[in-house]
């Protein structure tokens, strides 16, 4: 069976990391798996919840939910009848809720396996989106573990949305649904009317909704329907559906229902035999994109084929890193979940169980895209093209933006734009692909520009936006989004931003050398001075840096605030942006150590806020110690262990890493509550009474930067153009570690001896028994692999 890992009493780790194991599906909260081939997604928790979308979660919704994770009785369901006793139960925990002899779930990378047995029947359903194609596969085995033969009915059911979500006025939308059998395919389709997007003459709700959904299965259906009244019968529950009661669904379809899909599948077993049986759910571009694909994938052998490829697609994004350390938690991470975390929820589905989304938010998908370097750094310059195109001439940009409507929100925030230089500089650390600052790219009101000019422009915004005193400011708010109320009329600094861009400014001096940008390289090293003075002058406070100041003048982030007196987000900027010299940068890291790391991790800001004040923003509208007010916000304390590890202080710098490390709350598994392979969005502070609750898990941007912080400030590898940098600040404790990586097609196999058991400091590095003489590897650029040894002391 092999070892289970991080094993508490709702599941574990297999022994190679790749699955988790739920053993009972009465988990502290809804323990889900975000599913996505990049267009088509679906969302399934450990009792069969969830629903599915294409593109986009909330305007082009396929099956209905209502988000509910206390319930969490919104899903896609197979009920199995015995014809014999008319018993009933279902192939997951919901929405029946029968106690089963056995219950296993395993989420996978890119699946979901749910197992069950009840009254001598074991069921395995496997539940996957198929690589490239809209639609997902629901794979069930059935077998008869009775010592007679068995005849069962298998009902499958769902609702339809069609389109915009969530679609709260369901008597209206209902209306627009129509729903067809389709006997070539064995199965429902589905299309519907009327759409929110604007026909072409400008009119919104005037317009079908262009795809055909479809619902089909392998076995040919004895019957049907599509009327949720039908199924469930008025006044009752999926629990006790009218259905289960009736010998055959009605065979019902059309317009004046209220649109599900249903299939009555007949199922006669022998003693010990097993039948496998494929339920497809999708959503074509057209009727006879819909016959052609559920036809293709009515098959058993294509379905295991589509599987393979889900295998083949995952191990290319996974396989080209890995680490091996003595801390599990930290591989399992980030060789695996970590990854598949930022792609498959993060940038394709963008959307979790607790924070349904759909689009895109200009610097959330640009961060999320750095997980592509390792493996596939043509998809960060693709999500560099798609951003620098949301950008106007004068550098705004679109602060988000819906795939499909491509309506979206301009941004007034401080910081937005400047991701786009940020993220361009990692990704030319990454490949040295300066080629790329060529490219032109259209900007949203016309004309194009290069994406080094592109860039620019966002730094050039940003110069525009500086108070009399030379700070930055705030804006709409800055990367807190809580800080709103802070700098509406524009007269509000924040001394984040000041340090923020310092960092972009610092590298980017040298891209515009790189394209003999003189004038340019001369106003950056003038403005990099300005705010080094200017906001050490003005935005230290003695033993640490200020977050901002109001309107009026007033500061945030003071010793003499009452609340709010210390943010964590300027003090780890100011060591990780160079702003701050070695003194001060000791001394505000020692704050952050005193007032802020705390037992789940980094907290925001302290003391919490207890009222409202719509001079700081929504921040404090919070409870006190929920979210950012006052919790860990995971994305910020990812920061908090690079700012550590560039200090040298590896205990701090692995402390800040162990807290937040999703597996380590195995421990107190009832208390976090949250899925323990994946991030959370937050953990509560310590004033909540759900202190160290883990919240919004999935559909945060911390997975790509725990991934990130983990490689490159605690194993100490990173990428510098065409070099490797390694400076490893790890626990002395530790005898070593392995890690793998492909860099600009060479595979760099890298050894680390800590055999003195020093937290910091490299004695000797030996590329294919080479000596070099520094802890700098110039890359090869042969596509071959190379074999390098470290020894620490």
């Amino acid at each position: 069976m092999g070892k289970k890992l991080f094993q508490n009493k709702y599941g574990y780790f297999t022994e190679d990391g790749r699955e988790y194991v739920i053993t009972s599906p009465k988990t502290p909260k809804p323990w889900a798996n975000a599913i996505s081939n990049g267009d088509y997604s679906t969302i399934i928790s450990q009792t069969g919840g969830g629903f599915s979308w294409r593109t986009s979660a909330t305007e082009n919704r396929i099956t209905r939910t209502f988000q509910d994770t206390i319930k969490d009785d919104w899903g896609k369901y197979i009920y199995i009848r015995d014809e014999a006793t008319k018993d009933y139960w279902s192939a997951t925990w919901k929405p029946v809720c029968k106690e089963s002899d056995f219950y296993e779930v395993r989420h996978g990378i890119g699946y979901s396996v749910i197992k069950s047995r009840d009254n001598n029947i074991a069921t395995t359903m496997k539940i996957f989106v198929v690589p490239d194609n809209p639609l997902e596969i629901w794979e069930l085995e059935i077998e008869n573990t009775d010592t007679k033969e068995r005849q069962l009915n298998l009902f499958t059911y769902f609702e339809w949305a069609l389109g915009d979500a969530p679609d709260i006025n369901r008597e209206f939308h209902k209306l627009f649904i129509d729903t067809k059998y389709n006997v070539k395919m064995n199965g429902l389709t589905a299309e519907k009317c009327m759409w929110s997007m604007e026909n072409s003459r400008g009119q919104a709700g005037n317009t079908n909704w262009p795809y055909v959904a479809f619902h089909s299965c392998s076995e040919t259906p004895i019957a049907y329907d599509t009327d949720k009244e039908n199924f469930i019968g008025m006044y009752s529950s999926e629990e006790h559906p009218k259905a289960m009661d009736n010998s055959k669904l009605t065979c019902k379809t059309g317009r004046y229902g209220d649109a599900i899909g249903a299939l009555q599948v007949t199922v006669n077993l022998e003693p010990g035999e097993k039948k496998k049986i494929v339920f497809t759910l999708g959503c074509a571009d057209s009727m006879e994109h819909a016959d052609y694909l559920a036809n293709r994938y009515n098959n058993i052998d294509e379905s295991e084929n589509a599987f393979n490829e889900v295998n083949k697609m995952w191990d290319k994004y996974l396989n080209t890193e890995n680490i091996n350390t003595p801390d599990n938690g930290m591989n399992i991470m980030t060789n695996i979940w970590l990854k598949y975390q930022a792609l498959s929820c993060r940038i394709w589905g963008r959307t979790g169980y607790y924070q349904v989304n759909g689009g895109y938010g200009f610097r959330d998908q640009l961060q999320d895209s750095l997980i592509y370097l390792e493996n596939n750094p043509e998809g960060t310059k693709d999500r560099l093209r798609i951003h620098a195109s949301q950008q106007k001439n004068d550098g705004s940009v679109t602060h988000w933006w819906r795939p499909i409507s491509k309506k979206g929100q301009v941004s007034r925030c401080s910081d937005d734009f400047l991701w786009l230089p940020c993220i361009t500089i990692a990704y030319l650390k990454e490949t040295n692909d300066f080629d790329f600052m060529d490219e032109e790219i259209t900007y949203l009101d016309g004309g194009e520009g290069s994406i080094y000019e592109h860039c620019k422009k966002s730094i050039n915004r940003s110069f525009a936006m500086f108070s009399p005193r030379g700070i930055p400011l705030m804006g709409a708010h800055d990367w807190n989004d809580g800080l709103s109320g802070i700098g509406i009329d524009m007269k509000g600094e924040s001394f984040w931003v000041g340090e923020f861009l310092y960092y972009i400014l610092s590298d980017f001096i040298s891209i515009a050398q790189e394209k003999e940008d003189k004038n340019f390289v001369e106003k950056c090293k003038d403005i990099c001075e300005l705010l080094r003075t200017n906001i050490n002058k003005y935005g230290w406070d003695g033993k640490w840096y200020l977050q901002a100041t109001q309107d009026n003048g007033e500061k945030v982030g003071a010793k003499y605030n009452e609340q709010g007196f210390i943010y964590l987000n300027p003090q780890i900027w100011a060591v990780i942006s160079g702003i701050a010299d070695n003194d001060r940068a000791k001394k505000c890291m020692d704050s952050v150590s005193k007032y802020l790391l705390k037992d789940y991790g980094a907290l925001l800001l302290f003391p919490e806020y207890s009222t409202p004040d719509e001079k700081i923003g929504y921040i404090t509208r919070y409870a006190p110690g929920l979210r950012e007010n006052g919790g860990v916000y995971t994305h910020a304390a990812t920061w908090a262990v690079r700012a550590y590890a560039m200090l040298g202080d590896a205990d701090k710098a692995y402390e800040a890493y162990r807290k937040i490390c999703p597996p380590n709350r195995s421990n107190d598994i009832d208390t976090y509550m949250g899925e323990p392979y994946v991030t959370p969005g937050n953990s509560d502070g310590p004033t909540s009474p759900y202190y160290g609750r883990g919240s919004w898990t999935w559909f945060t941007g911390s997975a790509q930067w725990l991934h990130r912080v983990a490689v490159q400030w605690i194993l100490g590898i990173r990428p510098n153009y065409n070099e490797l940098i390694i400076d490893p600040c790890i626990p002395k404790e530790w005898n070593g570690f392995t890690y793998t990586r492909k860099l600009q097609d060479d595979i760099y196999m890298i050894e680390v001896d800590n055999s003195a058991h020093v937290s910091k400091g490299v004695k000797e590095i030996i590329v294919d028994g080479v000596k070099v003489e520094s802890n700098k590897i110039a890359t090869f650029g042969d596509k071959k692999e190379h074999v390098v040894k470290v020894i620490m002391g």
